[in-house]
């Protein structure tokens, strides 16, 4: 057999070709062919059959696929079951451990690996690789924040170890990312090391005249004492007395919270009078966590019928007499700790609203205080001066999250926490100051950022912010907004499981009525995206069962799946409830409503209703092409079937003039053919549709 020489051109394309990368048998292995592929799964399997498969560099081989395959819970595993290696080998496997835990969201665990890598690195090496991580600067920034506000919060024998690795991670910080944050924020907690600490003290906007009087301090103790007791009218009636109304308004404010879980409406006072940090508490609702339930804040024991009554007779006798009763009581040997512990509780709440502040001081240092109802510590550091620590619960955790409510709150009560680092509560500045305030004058003060923050999503909400303030602010309803805002953003973008995740994050029962009503309606949407039409319905179920507005689009959606469903009936209530909300809608949408309620009246074999739609929105919005031409074709349907010929074709007539798409054009002229044939030639002389039947 003769074979044809190869053309030169050909065979310079045939070399070419074979030099391209991944077809060069003889220049890559097979690890390096996966890895140029990214087939990540295989190469990992490779790597776990080779021979030296627990040498350090294959582990972290194998832990690095593990992060390409967006699996950073596999990575962890294998990262932590290692035991640490020397040199630049623990370097990359730590750092690896900071991506891993990155991955999985937790930013403070990351940045604590990160800053474990950073000993063995240089520091040439630290500048690099911190700097080419991404969005590691603002991470870095807030998790240090969140690190520091959880040291504030600290009364334990680890305040310690926690001060040391504050100082490690803003010694990485320094040197990584050296600008004015990290120089501020080092002179503040280690004051001393600079000579020019000394010389820097804050200057904030702060009012001529300090807004809380000790009058004012000692009557909103009184008040938050007997709110303990559930004494709202007593008091309301101690607030009112309050002189300066932005101040009335918000004590105001936190006995209608404490009685109902609801934040105010209206916070015009605080913004027409620049207070900055008393509108973020509420805008940003520090309180929401205790929006559900805030048994916390009062004194007693609600399943001890005994007690309830006890309590209640004390109440109605005179302050002389209900102290005379208590001490006999204490008296007893029968009674509980539990018992005793109540009843001095409540001695001092007794006390102390009533302004007997010398018996309540002597009540205040013989008690636990980290064990009373929320009201009553704050009334006591209010009333004594007390440091908030001392007041503070046992458990880290339930002191990180009670920590910042009570430094605003008693700030509010005109007793400042940290008056060297934040700045003073009712600090009266104009909204564009809030950048300098937060950022330059006070880094540290967690209620002027968060200000400053939704100042910032307000204008220009953000995937990036909402992140930040997901993170930083997770304990308020902004920062739960955060987390429904990348919810919504990930449910839009079909990253499903994404979505997931950040609705997981939220505790769905402990949510406000308004929020919940948001996050219920991203999870109808991710379970619509998913294919759980069932799962949708029922949620959608509970949504309507919390009487809050439902959104529109949502109820859209629900309406056209019950149609689908065949439940013709409960899609057409849907839709009624969108159309009598139409004014809050674009004219697309209402056209789309009107259209899809003359579909569910011809689905229910309501031809008349359905014209009634039909007709409407092809009059009303002529402008809304497709939904106005789809309507004509439909109303046209109907017509031709009712022997309406001359109707049904002027309706198609302009279906086919103003018609976008060729197949619509197409499908109206095609039945315009259809009812000519149906007519038949028209009789001589027949110049109108009337017609002789004699």
């Amino acid at each position: 057999m003769r074979f044809n020489a190869v053309h030169p051109v050909l065979a310079a394309v045939l070399i070419l070709a074979l030099a391209a990368p991944g077809l060069a048998q003889d220049k890559q292995t097979f690890q390096q062919w996966l890895e140029h592929y990214e087939a990540w799964d295989r190469l990992e399997k490779e790597y776990a059959r080779e021979s030296a498969a627990e040498a350090p560099e294959a582990i972290l081989k194998r832990a690095q696929v593990y992060l390409n395959l967006n699996s950073p819970d596999k990575a962890l595993e294998i990262i932590e079951m290692t035991p640490a290696f020397d040199g630049e080998l623990e370097a990359r496997r730590l750092w690896l451990g900071g991506q891993a835990y990155r991955g999985l969201g937790d930013l403070t665990k990351a940045v604590l690996w990160y800053t474990q890598a950073s000993k063995f690195m240089t520091d040439d090496e630290i500048k690099r690789r911190f700097g080419s991580e991404p969005s590691l600067d603002t991470i870095w920034h807030d998790v240090w924040l969140k690190m520091y506000w959880s040291y504030n919060a600290n009364h334990t024998l680890t305040r310690d170890s926690q001060k040391e690795a504050l100082d490690l991670v803003l010694s990485v910080g320094r040197k990584v990312w050296d600008n004015e944050f990290w120089n501020q924020v080092s002179s503040h907690i280690n004051p001393g090391q600079s000579a020019d600490d000394a010389k820097t003290p804050n200057q904030a906007v702060s009012p001529a005249v300090p807004l809380v009087s000790t009058e004012d301090t000692q009557r909103i103790a009184q008040a938050m004492a007997a709110i303990s007791l559930e004494k709202f009218e007593d008091a309301s009636l101690l607030v009112s007395d309050l002189p300066q109304e932005a101040l009335l308004s918000f004590w105001n404010s936190i006995l209608t919270f404490l009685q109902t879980g609801n934040p105010p409406e209206n916070l015009n006072v605080f913004l027409e009078g620049n207070y900055l940090k008393a509108n973020a508490f509420w805008a940003g609702n520090l309180l929401a966590p205790y929006s559900k339930s805030r048994a916390e804040w009062f004194l007693g024991n609600p399943d001890s019928a005994a007690w309830t009554q006890f309590r209640n007779n004390l109440l109605t006798m005179s302050p002389a007499d209900a102290d005379k009763a208590i001490e006999n009581e204490l008296g007893s040997m029968l009674i509980s700790e539990q018992t005793s512990t109540l009843l001095r509780n409540f001695k001092l709440a007794l006390s102390l609203s009533n302004g007997d502040f010398e018996t309540a001081s002597t009540t205040w240092n013989s008690i636990n205080k980290s064990t009373l109802p929320i009201c009553l510590r704050l009334a006591g550091v209010l009333a004594f001066k007390e440091h908030l620590n001392k007041v503070l619960p046992e458990s880290p955790a339930q002191a990180y999250a009670l920590y910042p409510i009570l430094t605003a709150l008693s700030g509010a009560g005109g007793q400042e926490a940290h008056p060297q680092t934040e700045a003073p509560f009712w600090t009266a500045a104009p909204a564009d100051q809030l950048q300098t305030l937060s950022t330059a004058q006070y880094p540290l003060d967690r209620l002027l950022l968060l200000a400053y923050w939704q100042q910032r999503f307000a204008k220009e909400p953000s995937v990036a912010l909402a992140k930040r303030a997901a993170y930083l602010f997770d304990d308020s309803s902004f920062g739960i907004n955060g987390l429904l805002y990348l919810a919504d953003d990930a449910v839009k973008a079909k990253r499903l499981q994404l979505g997931a995740f950040y609705l997981n994050r939220i505790d769905e029962p402990a949510l406000p009525a308004n929020l919940q009503m948001a996050w219920l309606d991203a999870k109808t949407r991710l379970e619509l995206e998913s294919g759980r039409q069932a799962t949708a319905l029922e949620t959608y179920q509970k949504m309507t069962a919390t009487g809050e507005p439902i959104p529109v689009m949502t109820r859209l959606r629900m309406a056209l799946l019950y149609q689908q469903r065949r439940e013709y009936e409960t899609a057409q209530k849907e839709l009624l409830a969108m159309w009598d909300a139409r004014a809050t809608m674009t004219t697309a949408l209402q056209a789309e409503t009107l259209f899809w309620l003359g579909e569910g009246e011809q689905a229910m074999r309501n031809p008349d209703k359905a014209l009634d739609y039909y007709l409407k929105l092809a009059w009303q919005y002529p402008g809304e092409n497709i939904w106005a031409l789809t309507a004509m074709y439909r109303a046209s349907l109907i017509y031709e079937k009712r022997g309406k010929y001359e109707t049904a074709k002027r309706l198609l007539t302009t279906v086919v003039r103003n018609a976008a798409r060729k197949e619509q054009k197409e499908a109206a002229q095609a039945r315009i053919e259809a009812i000519n044939n149906k007519m038949g030639k028209p009789e001589a002389g027949a110049e109108d549709a009337l017609v002789y039947p004699f």
